[in-house]
Formats: C-alpha cells, sequence, structure tokens
C-alpha cells in the first residue's frame, strides 16, 4: 500500500531535484527519504528517475506518478483544512516579502495574522524579488509577496495592490516644474537596487525601450540607503514617492516628472499550488485584507540604516 510519506518524499524529490534538498523540506533523515523513494519505487514496479545525471531527472512512468501524486497531494491538503482549522495547528509560516512590503503594511498583516491564526509563528525573510521566487519554488518558503512578473507556473497567486514609483533626484538638479525627458534624467547616474529587484528590471527595460543606455550605479539593496545616496548628490533613484514624502516636502529630495513615467508595479501573494494551498489562499485573503502600500509604519527618522533587502 502506497503511504503518504511515500508521495510526500517522491513529490519533493521530484520538485527540488535531489533527496537531500527533498528530506530537508520534510524535516527527515536523508536515508529516511530514500528508503521512502525505494518503497514507492518497488510499488510502482518501474523507475521512477533516471540515475544517469547528477540532479534526479523523471522517468516517462515518474512524470506520470508525478501528476497523480499532486493531484492526491492538493485533496490531501483540503481534507486536513476541513477536518482541523489551521487556527488550531502549531506551525511556522516563512513569507518573504520585499523592503517596500516591511516599510509599509506588513505590521499590520502580523497583527491581523495573530489574530486569526494564533498558534502560527511568523518566520519573515526579507529579500529581492528573484530571491524570493526561488525560495518559494524550492519549497523555502510558504508564501511570498512578489511582483506580477515574477509569478511563475507553479505558483498559485491573490492580486494585492498596485504602486506607482517615481524618479527622485538631488535638490535643484532640474526645474521644479517641468517635464524631463529620460534622456535629460540619464545624464545623472542611476542609482539602482541589484539585478535581482523587479523595480530595477522594470527600469532597465524603460530605458532599453527610448534607446538609452544611462550610467547604472548599483547603490544598494535599501531604498532607504538609495534615497540617502540621492540627497548626497550621487544621482537619481526609482522609489516609490509616499515613502520620501518628508524629504521632498523639505527640499532634500526632488520629485523628477518624466516623459515617459516612472514605471509600476502590481504585486500578489504567491505560493506553490500543490503544497498547502488552502493555507496559503488564507493568508493571501488576508494580506489582500491589509495591503496598503501608501501607509508608511514609521520609525525614528534619525535611522538611516539600511534595510535588509528590497524589493
Amino acid at each position: 500500500m502506497i503511504t503518504i510519506k511515500q508521495v510526500e518524499a517522491f513529490y519533493w524529490v521530484a520538485k527540488l531535484g535531489t533527496v537531500q534538498r527533498a528530506a530537508s523540506k520534510l524535516h527527515v533523515t536523508q536515508s529516511a527519504a530514500t528508503k521512502r523513494l525505494q518503497e514507492l519505487e518497488r510499488i510502482s514496479a518501474a523507475p521512477l528517475f533516471d540515475s544517469s545525471g547528477r540532479k534526479a531527472a523523471l522517468t516517462p512512468k515518474g512524470q506520470e506518478l508525478l501528476e497523480l501524486c499532486e493531484n492526491f497531494l492538493a485533496a490531501t491538503a483540503r481534507l486536513e483544512e476541513v477536518k482541523a482549522s489551521a487556527k488550531h495547528v502549531a506551525r511556522v509560516l516563512h513569507i518573504g516579502i520585499t523592503e517596500l512590503v516591511a516599510l509599509t503594511w506588513f505590521p499590520s498583516l502580523v497583527r491581523r495574522l495573530k489574530g486569526v491564526y494564533p498558534q502560527v509563528t511568523l518566520q519573515p525573510d526579507v529579500d529581492l524579488s528573484a530571491s524570493l521566487r526561488d525560495k518559494v519554488l524550492d519549497g523555502r518558503l510558504d508564501l511570498a509577496v512578489l511582483p506580477e512578473a515574477y509569478i511563475a507556473p507553479a505558483m498559485a497567486s491573490v492580486r494585492l495592490q498596485s504602486v506607482q514609483f517615481g524618479w527622485i533626484c538631488p535638490s535643484g538638479a532640474f526645474d521644479g516644474k517641468a517635464v524631463v525627458s529620460l534622456q535629460d534624467l540619464a545624464a545623472l547616474p542611476l542609482i539602482e537596487q541589484d539585478a535581482g529587484s523587479g523595480l530595477t528590471a522594470l527600469c532597465e527595460t524603460l530605458f532599453a525601450q527610448a534607446g538609452i543606455q544611462p550610467q547604472r550605479v548599483s547603490g544598494s539593496n535599501s531604498l532607504v540607503a538609495l534615497a540617502g545616496l540621492v540627497e548626497a548628490g550621487m544621482g537619481a533613484s526609482c522609489v516609490p514617492l509616499h515613502l520620501f514624502e518628508q524629504e521632498i516636502r523639505q527640499k532634500r529630495l526632488q520629485h523628477v516628472r518624466t516623459d515617459p513615467p516612472a514605471p509600476g508595479i502590481t504585486y500578489f501573494a504567491a505560493f506553490l499550488k500543490q503544497h498547502q494551498a488552502a493555507l496559503g489562499y488564507a493568508v493571501a485573503d488576508i494580506a489582500r485584507q491589509c495591503c496598503d502600500f501608501g501607509t508608511r509604519h514609521r520609525q525614528a527618522r534619525t535611522d538611516r540604516a539600511p534595510a535588509a533587502d528590497a524589493g
């Protein structure tokens, strides 16, 4: 008889590529995961993996079984949700967020989740969008808040909110009433986050479509640090303007209107379709209710230290 443990071992080896990663995901020893996999292969009476390569590759029989296992695990998860509400299950929820989420509505999400799921412990991971996507796909995160462009086919997603970004530059760099071309803006070095940032990717596309190759400076993965570098006169940067309204009012930074305008990003709560999808949808719905990128979580304005990683 096939057991759920055997199915889970096979599923995660197929998804993560190695027995070691699957064992880590399932919190069992590598030998235990290997044993479960071997038991399932004996029952199947056919090899499930092609062992010729370093990374586990499915045989045609293994691919057929994977589709059945995905449906089985999804159904099992739904049954577990019916049998015992997640409110009463003690567990750790690994959630990935960008710096923008951490600086705005994440405290509201934490409070709401604690009220609905008092037995759930949140483990946040603040990182760039590309890295958060990979962690969800690898099973290291249960859910992540991601820009639309980073939603993979294996993920389910719930739309949250769109954010309009804007360009900031050192005070007095341009006529404050003028609409500036991207060519004129590119006269200043562009201070940006690393390539794993969804915002950096959008800005790169914006300039490429205009046929412009600006001087790019990898300043920091922190939005707060980017604004600090702009204020110091190092160049221009694209940021969510509402985070820096005070600095703009005080003329420490200048908001530059451009044609075409700065990009916008639509964010989603994303999670694997076949892994605890019921809980994923429940948490995503709470995130949708809490999501408010226009409200900054206030902190001491004298603290200009970079946050962890941004998005």
